[in-house]
């Protein structure tokens, strides 16, 4: 009998961790934690400022950056986010918490 992995859900910690600032034509993200600085694109900015607030799993994220961008969250479109999740993740910027 096979376990599959639980799912994992992504959100921004509580403690709204991140300063901003707008330079075209991206963000600059500010993550006080770390004391690192980050550009980020629209997208990315969405996510973290908008999408995230909330749990969300990579395909309810990949639906939700859609909407606000008046995208079509093609499956192209939905690999694209769960790999950013990740990548967010490691730079710990987001936090993993199981579903």
């Amino acid at each position: 009998m096979s376990r599959t992995a639980p799912a994992r859900r992504w959100r921004v910690p509580a403690d709204k961790p991140f300063a901003w600032a707008h330079a075209p034509p991206g963000h600059v993200l500010y993550h006080r934690p770390s004391g690192q600085t980050h550009f980020v694109n629209e997208g990315t900015a969405l996510l973290l400022d908008q999408c995230l607030l909330e749990p969300h799993d990579a395909d309810a994220a990949a639906l939700a950056l859609a909407a606000l961008q008046n995208a079509e969250p093609d499956p192209r479109f939905r690999r694209h986010v769960a790999e950013l999740l990740r990548h967010l993740e490691d730079l710990g910027l987001v936090e993993s918490i199981a579903a």
